[in-house]
């Protein structure tokens, strides 16, 4: 079992507390909120699909040993980190809103409360920088505006960092159009039953007169639920239309592109979260994709910052690391995990009860693996190896030449 003191280091305390120089580092403003970037709908399938991803993937702590054999842990971190984080949250829920927050703000922060993990909003932290030689950070201090403003220290939160600002300022102008799209979407559709346009009078009307014509006007043909009555002017009244229908506006287009550039603002196939687009030929393709280009970083990020963060100097060098299992997402049909277990049941990769966990099978009480003698290894000097069975005594050699007994 791994070290259980790593959860209560002491906070450090150096002369650089007094001494060192703050950094002033800022970053720049977002062009759009969490709240506004989440109501676009390809956001938050792309969000969710992410975040809901790498929430149902366990995490467990291993060793790799001088002889490259890797071996799994047992450890409380891992209890915390999968099943329950905190008396409020489940270690799923914890993961789905540190990718959240990873996503939409480039990083996450996590509060270290004794054996206990909690979540700390990104939009919520300040984090600030001191130096000692104007060069390199010499410490980093964690300023969060919650209730009240807590100053925590590298020995309290610890950071997820992914190296960008997040897609809420580097996608701040795709994402402003496409919230832009949807309020015009959305005005267009609740003014549907009324063409902009022009009521012209041929007699001169007061200005009172005009809000009244406006006003009985828009209650008699305003909303979408109002669609489809025909329109009556009185006598010395004629209607102009001046606005354009929504197809000659395309905004059809308009919205496929705007789902196109989302989909590459978080480096996912456009497929998974659009049903006009398909650029795979299998869900397996789609998958081995998805895994490697938009959660192998992510997991990535998340697995060093917890080596970092988790393990002490005398684990790390022992060979201890973090891995999540991404097994579930490469999740095959029944036939082709039928098919893949079999053969690896046959070819002796698996044993029996092995391969039936894999199937969701009850095991037998005595295990076995399946072997073959089929194949025999020789050696120039005449030995004869039967695969499984070990060495045997030099056999005889026929020479095929002419059909004499070869001697030693």
């Amino acid at each position: 079992m791994a070290n259980p003191s790593i959860w209560n280091r002491s906070k450090k305390q150096s002369e650089h507390d007094y001494f060192s120089t703050a950094i002033f580092s800022s970053r720049p403003p977002a062009m759009i909120t969490e709240e506004e970037a989440l109501q676009i709908p390809a956001v938050k399938a792309a969000v969710d699909l992410i975040s809901n991803s790498i929430s149902m993937l366990p995490i467990y702590l291993y060793q790799q040993t001088s002889d490259d054999e890797i071996k799994k842990i047992t450890d409380t971190r891992i209890s915390t980190l999968n099943s329950i984080s905190n008396r409020n949250d489940t270690g799923q829920s914890m993961k789905k809103k540190i990718v959240q927050d990873f996503l939409l703000h480039g990083r996450s922060f996590i509060y270290r409360k004794g054996t206990e993990l909690y979540h700390l909003p990104a939009k919520k932290v300040e984090v600030k920088y001191f130096t000692e030689d104007s060069v390199t950070v010499s410490e980093r201090k964690f300023v969060y505006y919650g209730y009240e403003t807590v100053t925590f220290s590298e020995d309290e939160v610890f950071m997820i960092d992914g190296s960008s600002n997040g897609v809420l300022i580097d996608g701040g102008k795709i994402l402003t159009q496409a919230s832009g799209q949807i309020d015009y979407s959305s005005s267009l559709l609740s003014n549907a039953a009324v063409p902009v346009g022009i009521l012209q009078a041929t007699s001169r009307l007061t200005e009172r007169a005009i809000d009244r014509l406006r006003t009985s006007f828009e209650n008699l043909y305003g909303g979408a639920k109002k669609a489809g009555r025909t329109l009556i002017l009185e006598e010395g009244l004629d209607y102009k239309p001046l606005s354009l229908k929504p197809d000659e506006l395309q905004l059809t287009e308009s919205n496929k592109q705007v789902i196109s550039e989302i989909a590459r603002l978080f480096n996912i196939p456009e497929s998974m979260i659009s049903a006009s687009a398909n650029k795979y030929n299998s869900l397996e393709q789609n998958g081995v994709q998805y895994l490697q280009s938009t959660l192998g970083p992510i997991l990535t990020a998340i697995e060093r910052a917890l080596d970092k963060d988790l393990l002490d100097d005398i684990e790390r060098q022992i060979g201890y690391n973090f891995r999540f299992d991404t097994s579930e997402i490469l999740r095959t049909t029944e036939e082709q995990k039928l098919k893949a277990t079999a053969e690896a049941f046959n070819k002796g990769l698996l044993t029996f009860n092995q391969a039936a966990y894999r199937l969701d099978l009850p095991k037998e009480q005595k295990d076995f693996r399946l072997l073959s003698i089929g194949n025999v290894m020789k050696y120039e000097d005449g030995q004869m190896v039967y695969l499984n069975l070990g060495p045997q005594p030099n056999q005889p050699e026929v020479n095929s030449s002419n059909g004499k007994q070869a001697k030693d």
